[in-house]
């Protein structure tokens, strides 16, 4: 599977757009305290699942996804900060804090994917780390992606629409 394919990198990128869409509307003090750091910590969500989704062991893919849940965390706090100097208002606020816990729900079931691969059972089960290698494999074999599964096994399609 493709990075571009990843439900969850998708809702990343979405979330961040919406963030760059309203602070580019903000002027002077508050675009340049509160909005450059808003802005810089919402990227580096997709930024940081991006450079893990890259990475040739499940432990590395992991580290980096616990540092996109970090950033994603700072950019609530920054979306609160925000709503409270009434630099967004409440209802787009509000949809934007829903959008935050919902891709938090996503990244931890992926964190809880990564290194497992579904049975037939439709269960997972966890497999061994694999470390980068000259061997004939496939190059999403060598890099764990062929068990990492999707956000979207681990909800129905309306949990992730009313997240």
């Amino acid at each position: 599977m493709k990075l571009e394919d990843l439900k969850l990198y998708q809702e990343c990128l979405d979330f961040e757009a919406k963030i760059w869409n309203i602070v580019t509307t903000w002027e002077g003090f508050n675009k340049s305290t509160l909005g450059e750091a808003f802005v810089k910590d919402s990227d580096a969500i997709s930024a940081n699942i991006a450079a893990g989704y890259g990475r040739y062991n499940f432990k590395d893919k992991k580290h980096y996804c616990y540092i996109s849940r970090g950033y994603l965390l700072k950019t609530k706090g920054w979306l609160l900060k925000a709503k409270e100097r009434n630099m967004i208002q409440d209802p787009v606020a509000d949809e934007l804090l829903e959008f935050v816990e919902k891709i938090h729900r996503m990244l931890n079931a992926y964190i809880r994917s990564i290194g497992r691969s579904k049975t037939e059972g439709g269960t997972y089960e966890k497999r061994e780390s694999s470390s980068y290698s000259n061997n004939d494999q496939d190059d999403d074999e060598v890099n764990g992606n062929s068990f990492t599964a999707d956000a979207d096994e681990f909800f129905s399609e309306e949990e992730l629409t009313n997240a």
